[in-house]
């Protein structure tokens, strides 16, 4: 009786503690930082010598498969569709487990924890350990969300920017520009006067290639009078 008492105030300090480090997670701004601080809170409830991460992808396989897990009938390999079939797998020391952190019931990635300090009690360490890959799968994909948000945020500024750069030019070319009546030169802000194709081309993307109208043709080159 008195070792079930506690067992039972161990687990529920265990769970305090869990609940306490896990409060943090959802400040995580990247699916890094998220990790981490997965890391840290197993690494504290379990003090494992070993835990290592690896993401899965769309296709359920793990990019870098923190290691060859295996149990009795069961030997994963790097080239396997998942890493293994449930939510847990023993490691083949005897002395921890992997298990998979998923959201709305999509992996996203696989937890080794093994080595563990106390493996006598590595069957409440795992029921520990699957109660929290929701939270945990909860906090990677919401830094997901942040991550893409972040992207899409970036992207519209430049194009923003790319807008406003268009808009000033556009904006060069319009109002009231004074001109000579004779010569057709343009005065700037400085108050030079500037040839109109000069000013034109300065102002804007707009480049020249200069020809001759038959009515000029007419005034300055009678001999070549095309009528």
């Amino acid at each position: 009786m008195t070792i079930e008492l506690e067992n039972a105030r161990r687990q529920v300090a265990e769970y305090a503690m869990a609940l306490d480090l896990l409060a943090g997670l959802s400040q995580s701004d990247s699916e890094k930082q998220a990790v981490e601080n997965i890391i840290e809170v197993f690494s504290v409830l379990f003090s494992p010598k070993t835990i290592r991460y690896a993401p899965i992808d769309s296709e359920g396989r793990s990019k870098s498969p923190p290691q060859q897990p295996s149990v009795q009938d069961e030997e994963p390999t790097h080239d396997s569709p998942s890493v293994f079939a449930g939510n847990f797998i023993w490691t083949a020391s005897g002395r921890g487990f992997c298990v998979k952190i998923s959201h709305k019931g999509a992996p996203l990635g696989i937890i080794l924890i093994d080595e563990i300090a106390f493996p006598v009690h590595k069957e409440q360490y795992l029921n520990l350990a699957l109660s929290l890959v929701e939270m945990c799968g909860l906090a990677i994909a919401n830094a997901r969300k942040k991550e893409e948000l972040l992207a899409a945020k970036k992207l519209l500024e430049q194009e923003k920017e790319k807008l406003e750069q268009a808009l000033a030019q556009v904006r060069q070319l319009s109002g009231l520009l004074p001109i000579c009546m004779h010569c057709k030169k343009i005065r700037d802000d400085e108050g030079y006067w500037n040839k109109i194709e000069m000013y034109i081309a300065k102002h804007s993307e707009v480049t020249f290639s200069h020809g001759i109208c038959e009515e000029c043709i007419n005034t300055h080159y009678p001999e070549y009078n095309l009528e």
